[in-house]
């Protein structure tokens, strides 16, 4: 019913608008809302209280009446809440909560019912009397009460499956930048694969595996003409499935996601929680939901960082001028083919430079101390019926490498809009990002520089080529990798995307909840790499047409989805009943071509069109896939005691053929709440004992669209032929349309305990995943005409276990004191089961190929992450040679090394991993601290065998290049004799280490103010602001030294941050 005319011109709150926006910014912030966005309603209809309490009953006989004055806040941050009911149930008198949060209700029976209300916050009901603070619950403060699945809310007390909550303002006592390292160290079983390559390169993707690996990536695509462009198209075989706000997000969305923005993030691990994703689910679920509207006022909320980056270079052991000259004289680098006197004078040359002082730090020139940045602004507010929430955030990620970066521009609209039973949510989001790579090169380029040498010419000018070894046979000098930073180049990836997702919700009954969501996401990326004719990659080319060259690669995705949605919840007496059903319809559309130039005679013509000679073609692919799927769920409970539940999916994709184009997935799981049984009521420390047990199946697509069909491409054949206007065809790829779905089933045991009020739980799980029919890209021969294949190549199992040990030594609510103490591990376990030829093909191939690294090794019964080498017995103290054993045991010597002798001697699965996690909080101060555990494993140390045993000595070198080395009959040694050029040492046993590791993950300071804890800030116009101090990965420490980051270091973090709310 419409409010009567002179509501509307009286209860405008221009007043209280002034009095909350007192300064010019947020004037201007509130009225920058109203001309974008039509809230008149979230602004107009809010009742003076004073005036808006309808007339109490007349006084029964003896009946104490108060004059009730209140205020409602959040029960988080203590913030008002603007538009809340208040019912006195005694008298039918209501009253509307203004600005501040503040209600009057007059003459209410004292001690009688007061029931207030607010959409998206939970109901409460409290006693009347005369003064009142009520805290209200959001729907977020309720995660402990359901589990987010992304498709259907699920009590927690009636679902059977494994997963983990995390609250979003957890997220940041982490990290405050990195999301999956965050859940990394709250969900056991999530481990990121350290990437000992690509560092702490900002551009970089993180590996996340959850219980272990279901695919396996034993092939991949190459193409001399298109780059992939950064981010967007990126991923890793056993990558989890990523659901936002109910759809899917690429792994690099995730890493640009500000945690600000996350109001939970729930992890399905087994097949009850996660069969309803069906053929997606092998990897498991992310599910993240982004933090909705806040009612009332327009809230402005300003978040800041200014983080401060340092390369950690604790992994390496180079030596300094005096010591690697000195290596290279004890090594006869300068008596190689007899001493002569210009080798003596060579010699003497470089010793002249040390003794003057020349100790270059090669490893600082490309480095740099990084100064990033973050900034956001949120501007949210509404009433009853429209919320809206406005997000703009910029991030400025410079990396330790110079020149390198990723930048990154997000905004973001949310919209609800309520009716009487449907609810409308819009949400539209645009990323534009910006990434660059370093012009410095790869970081091992000057882990190799002799120290001795200087980088610049008797006239300041940066030298080309570096050292002399003239007549010391082999390469004499060698190019300085700093040249390349004196003129223009780059390497630059840009994307910008848009999401829109739109949901409709009808509620006709309040059981039944009906749900159609649309959504569509459109991305175009770039990348250019231009190198000019100055650049060393073309010293030695004479041609000026080839000298100089510009790669650029365009893509374009357009994703689509439909869901419709019908959810049933029923309460009757003792017993929960919920069924779900879902359909959901996909389309992926992909589109990426690429060029290729040479020819640039300077870094001034950095554009294609310089360029003077073409490729005849532009190269390119495009693809499509579409996918339907229907879900069925279901789930009964008596008395939150018992409870079974069931998930039946059925898939359908274009990826598979006509055969096999539909599979069906499926789940069930039981859970019994042992606290609830009479026989345990009289434990009165005990607060819970639960235990769960599921069973089910997933699966996985992951390969090229078109790898199970026979297509046709004129890619390769559109060339100029100028006697005639035809053009050929040519088959696109070698396809299998028997290929079959990647189907894993999935055991899960699970038990949680409390104790002690909850002061004390404990979380077990058991696992045990087996994968079969796994879907890979096989590499073919290149006489074959075709780089790979894709087939069903075999079975793997994972088994393991995962535990969680939480504690609080000491609570004291009065003085809001907390300390909280969290342990948790996991340890997995792999095998294959079944191998397909195809895999004996890439054994015979790979030990073909084995040199001084191991590479993989696909046997039935052993693990994946098996390192394969020859064993060895050490160095033979009698003569200075490796004595290795062949797999039937007998005993030869180095110059007999065979790859086909190659046994599993390690495994680079650590045994246990997981977090120690704790937390002490006392009147708003808080410190977090994480460190991260890792023991049982081992690695390959490759850089004893590179940098020390096979060390070329005209290159700089480990310290140990000298130490523990075989000089003479007799002598027990870990190295073999020190040679100038390397011992051409092998792959062997002798490098696989026990590698135990214990890594400061993070910690964090931080105060927190608001208007509880300290009430100044009101008379500032600040309702709360937060104050903080993060370090991440401080310190690292390990059994096995090696060098780590070997193309782009690692680093540490040093954060400030500042929030502030209005």
């Amino acid at each position: 019913m419409l409010l009567p005319r002179r509501t509307w011109t009286t209860r405008i709150p221009i007043s209280k608008l002034t009095t909350m926006k007192k300064n010019l910014v947020l004037s201007g912030f509130a009225l920058f809302s109203l001309l974008l966005f039509p809230l008149s309603r979230a602004w107009a209809i809010v009742a003076l209280p004073e005036t808006s309490a309808k007339l109490a009953p007349l006084t029964q006989k003896g009946e104490t009446r108060v004059d009730v004055r209140g205020n409602v806040v959040t029960d988080e941050d203590g913030l008002p809440v603007m538009g809340a009911t208040v019912t006195a149930t005694a008298t039918g008198q209501k009253a509307v909560t203004d600005g501040d949060g503040n209600f009057f209700l007059p003459a209410v029976p004292q001690g009688s019912e007061l029931r207030v209300t607010y959409v998206g916050m939970h109901a409460l009901s409290v006693k009347a009397k005369a003064n009142l603070v009520i805290r209200l619950k959001s729907d977020a403060k309720m995660l402990d009460e359901f589990v987010v699945t992304g498709m259907f809310n699920r009590k927690k007390e009636g679902f059977t499956g494994s997963a983990v909550t995390i609250k979003g303002e957890d997220l940041k006592r982490y990290s405050t930048t990195n999301i999956a390292k965050a859940l990394s160290a709250i969900a056991p079983g999530l481990r990121i694969a350290e990437n000992i390559v690509n560092g702490s390169n900002p551009n970089n993707l993180p590996d996340m595996r959850m219980r272990g690996g279901a695919n396996m990536d034993l092939g991949a695509s190459t193409s001399s003409q298109v780059l992939a462009v950064q981010g967007e198209y990126e991923t890793y075989a056993n990558q989890p499935l990523l659901i936002m706000d109910g759809f899917e997000i690429s792994v690099q969305t995730l890493a640009d996601l500000d945690p600000d923005r996350v109001a939970s993030i729930v992890m399905l691990k087994d097949a009850a929680a996660t069969a309803i994703y069906g053929s997606r689910a092998a990897n498991g679920v992310i599910v993240i939901e982004t933090k909705t509207p806040k009612p009332g006022r327009i809230w402005v909320t300003y978040g800041g960082e200014m983080r401060i980056e340092n390369p950690d270079l604790t992994g390496y052991n180079l030596m300094n001028a005096s010591e690697k000259l000195e290596a290279e004289r004890i090594s006869g680098l300068y008596a190689m083919g007899g001493q002569t006197v210009d080798k003596w004078r060579l010699y003497q040359s470089k010793l002249r430079q040390v003794l003057a002082g020349v100790d270059t730090y090669w490893l600082g020139k490309p480095l740099q101390t990084a100064l990033q940045q973050r900034h956001t602004v949120t501007l949210e507010g509404g009433d009853e019926a429209l919320r809206y929430r406005l997000y703009v955030g910029y991030n400025h990620s410079p990396g330790v490498m110079k020149g390198s970066k990723r930048d990154v521009l997000t905004g973001a609209l949310d919209f609800q809009y309520r009716l009487p039973k449907v609810l409308l949510k819009n949400s539209i989001t645009i990323d534009n990002s910006t990434a660059d790579e370093s012009p410095w090169g790869s970081f091992d380029q000057y882990t190799r520089l002799n120290p001795y040498l200087k980088p610049y010419g008797e006239n300041g000018e940066l030298l080309k080529r570096l050292d002399d070894f003239s007549g010391l046979g082999g390469e004499r000098d060698y190019l300085n990798p700093m040249y390349n930073t004196t003129f223009n180049s780059k390497d630059r990836s840009k994307n910008f995307s848009v999401r829109e997702l739109f949901k409709v919700e009808y509620t006709p009954l309040a059981d039944l909840r009906l749900e159609a969501a649309f959504s569509l996401s459109k991305s175009i990326g770039n990348r250019d790499k231009f190198r000019p004719a100055q650049h060393t990659a073309f010293d030695g080319i004479t041609d000026p047409t080839l000298r100089g060259d510009y790669r650029r690669s365009q893509s374009e995705l357009v994703k689509w989805g439909v869901d419709l949605t019908g959810s049933w919840n029923k309460q009757l007496a003792d017993h929960y009943i919920t069924a779900n059903a879902r359909m959901s319809l996909q389309e992926h559309s992909r589109d990426t071509y690429g060029t290729y130039v040479t020819g640039f005679p300077n870094d001034n013509m950095d554009n294609l069109l310089f360029g003077k000679k073409y490729n005849e073609k532009v190269d390119g692919i495009e693809s499509t896939s579409r996918s339907i799927g229907w879900v069925l769920a279901g789930g009964y409970s008596y008395k939150y005691k018992y409870a079974f539940d069931f998930n039946l999916r059925l898939d359908g994709s274009s990826e598979f053929g006509k055969d096999n184009r539909w599979a069906p997935f499926w789940s069930t799981g039981l859970r019994w709440d042992v606290k609830k049984e009479p026989w345990l009521a009289g434990l009165s420390w005990l607060s819970d004992f639960v235990l769960r047990a599921t069973y089910g199946t997933t699966g996985s697509q992951g390969f090229n669209p078109y790898q199970a069909h026979g297509y046709y491409t004129y890619a390769n054949l559109l060339l100029p032929y100028y006697s005639s206007d035809a053009t050929g065809s040519e088959i696109l790829a070698m396809h299998n349309e028997k290929l079959k779905w990647q189907t894993t089933r999935n055991l899960n045991f699970g038990a949680e305990l409390g104790a002690l009020d909850h002061r004390v739980t404990a979380r077990v799980e058991y696992y045990r995943k087996v994968t079969n029919n796994m879907i890979t890209m096989v590499s073919l021969a290149p006489s074959v005409g075709f780089a790979q294949y894709p087939e069903n190549i075999g079975k793997l199992e994972n088994r393991g276990w995962e535990i969680t040990l939480s504690a609080i030594p000491y609570r004291n609510v009065a003085r809001q004191c907390y300390w909280t103490v969290t342990l948790n591990g996991s340890h997995n376990t792999d095998k294959l089961l079944q191998i397909s030829e195809a895999m004996r093909h890439i054994n015979d191939v790979n030990a073909g190929n084995l040199k001084n690294a191991p590479l993989p090794r696909y046997e039935e019964g052993q693990s994946v992450n098996r390192i394969w080498v020859v064993r060895s017995l050490g160095i033979d103290p009698a003569s200075g040679d490796e004595i290795l054993l062949k797999r039937n045991g007998e005993m030869t010597s180095a110059v007999n090394w065979d790859a086909k002798d190659a046994v599993p001697v390690g495994n680079t699965e650590p045994t246990w991993q997981g977090h120690f996690n704790t937390s002490f909080t006392y009147m708003g101060w808080g410190i977090d601290v994480s460190m991260m555990y890792r023991f049982g494993g081992q690695v390959y140390n490759q850089t004893l065998i590179d940098k020390v045993e096979n060390a070329n000595l005209k290159y700089n070198a480990d310290r140990r290049v000298t130490q523990l080395r075989w000089k003479k009959p007799g002598d027990r040694a870990m190295f073999r004799e020190i040679n100038p050029g390397g011992s051409e040492t092998k792959a062997s046993s002798r490098f696989v280490m026990d590698e135990n590791l214990l890594q400061g993950s993070s910690l964090s300071l931080y105060y927190r103010m608001d208007r509880n804890n300290t009430p100044f800030i009101k008379r500032l116009g600040v309702n709360s602001a937060r104050l903080a101090f993060n370090m991440e990965d401080f310190f690292y420490l390990s059994t096995v030294k090696r060098e780590r980051g070997t193309s782009y270091p690692f680093s540490r973090q040093f954060i400030f941050s500042l929030n502030v709310g209005f």
